[in-house]
This record gives C-alpha cells, sequence and structure tokens, in this order.
C-alpha cells in the first residue's frame, strides 16, 4: 500500500504535465492563426442604391488572410472608397467590395497602393459589353514564333519558318473601368473598345508592349477562383497541339453526292 500510493501520485502529476503542455501547444496555436488576419472595409450603416460612401460610415473588420480576395477592400485602402456612389444595397456589417460601388471622382481614386491602372484594347471585343468593374479576367495572347529547321545539308543554315502560338499573359486581373468610344475615329458608341485594369507596376511595361508586338483576348474568370493563378498552369497552345490532335485520327472522305 506504500508503494501505491507514490505510484499513484506520479500518474496524475504526469497527467497534469501533459494537460497543461496541451493547453500551451493549443493557445500558441491560436495565437498563431489569429495573427494570419487581414483588415478589410465594412459599412457600419444601411447603403442604398445611390448612396455616397462616406469615411463615417465605414469600419475595420479582421478576416482570415486566405479568405482575402481582390474585390475586398484593405483598410489601409479605405480612402479609395470614400465619395464613390454604391451601386446597390448594403446591409450594415456586411462587406463593402469593389464591385459595390463606381467612381464619382477621378480613375485615380479606386487605384489600390502598389498597383498602376493601364488601359487594354483586344482584338476581340465580343466579350467586353458583359465586363464591368471590379470583374476579373485572365488575359491571353496570341504572337509569333520564330522556329529553326535544321537544312539536310549541313552546309547551308537552318530554315526559320514562323508559327503562331498562344498563351497566358496575366492570369488574374482586375478591372477598373470599361472605356467607351474612340476618340480617335470620333465613334462614341456605347459598344466597349477598351478595358482599365489594375497592375503591378512591374507588369505595366510588359502589358504595353503585348499590345503592339501580340493580339490579346480577354477572358471572364469567376471572382475569387483560386485556381489557375499562375499562367504556367494553362500551359501553351501551338503547332504542335493541332498535329497531336491528328494522331489516331483516319482523314474523313467526302462523297461526291449526297442524299
Amino acid at each position: 500500500m506504500k508503494n501505491t500510493l507514490p505510484l499513484i501520485i506520479a500518474v496524475v502529476l504526469g497527467f497534469a504535465a501533459v494537460f497543461m503542455v496541451s493547453r500551451l501547444l493549443s493557445t500558441g496555436d491560436d495565437r498563431g492563426k489569429q495573427e494570419s488576419t487581414v483588415q478589410v472595409v465594412q459599412v457600419t450603416r444601411d447603403f442604398g442604391r445611390d448612396d455616397e460612401v462616406k469615411i463615417d460610415r465605414l469600419a475595420p473588420r479582421d478576416i482570415p488572410l486566405g479568405a482575402l480576395s481582390p474585390r475586398h477592400v484593405k483598410w489601409s485602402d479605405k480612402n479609395m472608397l470614400v465619395g464613390q456612389t454604391v451601386l446597390r444595397p448594403i446591409g450594415k456589417g456586411d462587406y463593402l467590395m469593389l464591385d459595390n460601388v463606381i467612381s464619382a471622382s477621378s480613375l485615380g481614386g479606386i487605384v489600390a497602393t502598389n498597383e498602376w491602372a493601364v488601359p487594354v484594347t483586344f482584338s476581340d471585343t465580343s466579350l467586353l459589353p458583359f465586363l464591368q468593374p471590379g470583374d476579373e479576367i485572365a488575359i491571353l495572347a496570341t504572337f509569333s514564333v520564330n522556329k529553326e529547321i535544321p537544312s539536310t545539308d549541313r552546309s547551308l543554315p537552318p530554315t526559320l519558318v514562323e508559327e503562331r502560338a498562344t498563351s497566358v499573359v496575366l492570369p488574374m486581373v482586375r478591372i477598373l473601368d470599361v472605356g467607351r468610344g474612340d476618340a480617335m475615329t470620333g465613334d462614341m458608341g456605347m459598344r466597349p473598345k477598351t478595358v482599365i485594369i489594375a497592375v503591378q507596376p512591374q507588369l505595366a511595361a510588359m502589358l504595353i508592349a503585348a499590345q503592339q508586338n501580340a493580339e490579346l483576348y480577354p477572358v471572364l474568370r469567376s471572382k475569387g477562383d483560386p485556381f489557375a493563378r499562375n499562367r504556367l498552369d494553362v500551359g501553351v497552345v501551338d503547332e504542335t497541339t493541332f498535329e497531336n490532335m491528328r494522331k489516331g485520327l483516319e482523314p474523313v472522305v467526302v462523297p461526291n453526292a449526297t442524299e
């Protein structure tokens, strides 16, 4: 009996130590999770359609960093919303998203920190009438590529053949505005011809050069879609792509007459 009592005490103390360590680890995990947050803008009062955004009706709200989307406005960028017009009713406590407002002043008021606004003209404008500020698009480019074909005669240089290739230039960008009309030709119709997008400064020059050296095409994305955010994920379409499509297929013979 005398030997049993110390053993029982030792077991109880061991369980207590394990419990305290687990509590400490759990608290540390909770602190780590709390630190991985970001403050975004929410409204403190109801907004009706066409209401003007005022600073005293905004407040910060913490959300997990992983839940942050391009539609959210960080609290540090709240001033870009002030003076803008609300597009649709927003309830008290809801987020104030970029696509909930339209600019009532200059375009510069909605350009976020570390972003530049760049106009982009596309070769195919069929999708543009359906786009609006706040939408997310990918930009694809079709461009020429010079391919060397070795000569059968080693004394002759290789032959250069121009091929066309299509790949993703920017996998996800946010539309700031949709331009209408064409000041160069005087066409002031309502069909959109240009969009203004927000990009990081180092991408602005590349995008301007791409419009001169390639044909650009917009592709509408789902807002907040976490997939295909790396341009390498989509690959490239070139002559090899179409050659591979023909492998294993029998040529179709067109009959001389149809019934």
